[in-house]
């Protein structure tokens, strides 16, 4: 009986560790679907950033191309993981240039 307990407790844990890793891909905008007014989540990686005392600038590594964060607070170090959700807007005289201004960052572990 304890050995059975055991084992769906490690099953349980295994299912929540993948959902965990799943959760960003589901939830998560390819940055060539977006269109500026509209909020999207996007995960990515943080490659670079400039911190200031009230914001943040940071370029997320979608796998597929970089996008520009704008935050309002301080964002995770460069090489983290993250969800953002934020409100996509191009910037005027270049339509396939955008800034992601995110009201949330959240950092994860990993993304699978």
């Amino acid at each position: 009986m304890k050995i059975r307990t055991a084992e769906a407790i490690a099953v349980v844990i295994v299912i929540a560790i993948i959902i965990y890793g799943i959760v960003p891909l589901l939830v998560s905008t390819s940055p060539a679907d977006m269109k500026s007014g509209d909020t999207y989540y996007i995960e990515g990686k943080i490659t670079s950033e400039l911190e200031k005392s009230n914001f943040s600038i940071f370029i997320l590594n979608t796998g597929s191309t970089n996008v520009t964060v704008y935050y309002q607070g301080v964002a995770p170090a460069v090489g983290s993981y993250v969800l953002v959700k934020g409100t996509y807007t191009t910037i005027p005289l270049f339509s396939d240039l955008g800034i992601l201004k995110a009201s949330n960052v959240y950092y994860w572990l990993y993304i699978l």
